[in-house]
């Protein structure tokens, strides 16, 4: 049994998933793999921020109620129209267009009055009762970016507004981290998985199967479910064997501990996998397994129980998921116990537990009831995981503990 902090030294010790190009309308939920920078200035050109009249703003300078200042209307531009050059007077423009070379501001058409048309009907003078400051209405070059100007860093997850960004710059293409592979099963001859199959007498339906579904394919993962295994080591052997070239990660839950039904230690031995650490400081989920092919591809053997199998999840198959796409370490939050609480073992415990905040903004947490591994109902409740470290056996009130979300992004006062 080794230290959890020695399991996540080797979880980040392992190679990451190697990067390629995509396009930029299929990058939405993967990782960049290098940072992403700005070639480009936009906006490109000097353009209207409104619509209205661009104008020089020495030319409205003594501007008032009372000395209107009357200008004559030399042309008209829309957005994406040719490039024009002003001749003094003011210039109607529209929102995104170029303002021509000649005027520096744009006043907006609320704040000019009309007093004179062409036969067609545009504005061919206007009058400005107002001064107006340079620059205004105005959108300059590179206002938004600028060349070298970060779009990106590597790890960061690329959301609609990134895609919105490196449109915007230009950018075809990107390198990212691909969506690891994920095979998952479950295992037990007492597990059901057929939801609306009736159970018998020392039966149970697979809880954990559908929660790493879920799971796995929030976090963007391209997830597997290989079936049910019912503690066949040929089967087991059968179906790793079957997924290994086209897996990054097998999950399975069950048949790690220390049973005579717990079969999966001695098959991947068979199978030739490197079995780096069985059994972890920790409570729930102490059995973990973490194991290795020659291949590159990772084992995980959860425990059976739904709660185990969560922190093995939470806590181990994450940060491997974070360090493969090359996410930055998860940081905990930092809050303190509304209450005394104990354990009576030196493990590291993750607890179910509520965080809230005072009145104050402080951060509090309470550890709440039904902490037993088989128990999910207690978890409804909860919003996330109070660590209580492993000689942390007696903590008071006021007290601070690490705390993480139930999942990441998860956390709702």
């Amino acid at each position: 049994m080794i230290s959890y902090q020695e399991t996540q030294a080797l979880l980040k010790d392992q190679a990451p998933l190697a990067p390629h190009r995509v396009k930029i309308g299929d990058a939405c939920g993967l990782i960049a793999a290098k940072d992403v920078v700005s070639q480009v200035f936009v906006p490109s050109f000097l353009n209207a921020a409104m619509d209205g009249f661009a104008v020089n703003t020495l030319d409205l300078e003594n501007a008032s109620l009372t000395n209107p200042i009357i200008l004559s209307v030399m042309g008209r531009s829309m957005a994406g129209e040719v490039f024009h050059v002003g001749k003094g007077g003011a210039w109607e423009i529209m929102t995104g267009a170029y303002v021509p070379e000649g005027y520096d501001a744009v006043i907006k058409v609320e704040d000019v009055v009309v007093i004179k048309k062409h036969s067609h009907g545009a504005p061919a003078e206007i009058q400005i009762s107002q001064p107006i400051a340079k620059n205004e209405n105005i959108r300059r070059v590179g206002e938004d970016f600028k060349p070298n100007k970060q779009i990106l860093k590597k790890g960061q997850l690329i959301t609609p507004s990134s895609i919105m960004a490196l449109s915007a710059v230009g950018q075809r293409e990107i390198l990212v981290t691909p969506r690891p592979r994920v095979t998952v099963f479950s295992s037990g001859k007492e597990v059901v998985d057929e939801q609306d199959k009736e159970l018998l007498p020392g039966q149970i339906r697979d809880a954990n199967g559908p929660f790493l579904m879920a799971t796995l394919k929030k976090c963007n993962c391209n997830a597997h479910y290989a079936g049910l295994i019912k503690d066949e080591p040929e089967e087991f052997e059968a179906k790793i064997t079957a997924n290994l070239n086209n897996t990054d990660i097998f999950i399975s839950t069950g048949a790690v501990s220390a049973g005579s039904f717990d079969f999966i230690p001695t098959s991947l031995q068979k199978l030739g996998a490197d079995i780096i650490f069985h059994k972890a400081a920790i409570r729930p989920g102490k059995p973990i397994l973490y194991a290795r092919f020659s291949n590159g591809t990772h084992f995980f053997g959860l425990p059976g129980n739904p709660i185990s199998a969560i922190i093995g999840f939470r806590f181990f198959i994450l940060s491997l998921l974070h360090h493969l796409q090359g996410h930055p370490a998860e940081q905990p939050l930092k809050a303190k116990l509304n209450a005394p609480c104990s354990k009576p073992h030196d493990l590291r415990f993750f607890a179910k537990a509520k965080l809230s905040n005072t009145n104050n903004a402080d951060l509090v947490v309470d550890i709440i009831q039904g902490q037993e591994s088989f128990k999910t109902h207690s978890l409804l409740s909860a919003n996330c995981w109070a660590v209580l470290k492993e000689q942390q056996k007696d903590r008071q009130e006021g007290e601070i503990v690490d705390v993480y979300p139930v999942m990441p992004g998860e956390l709702r006062f």
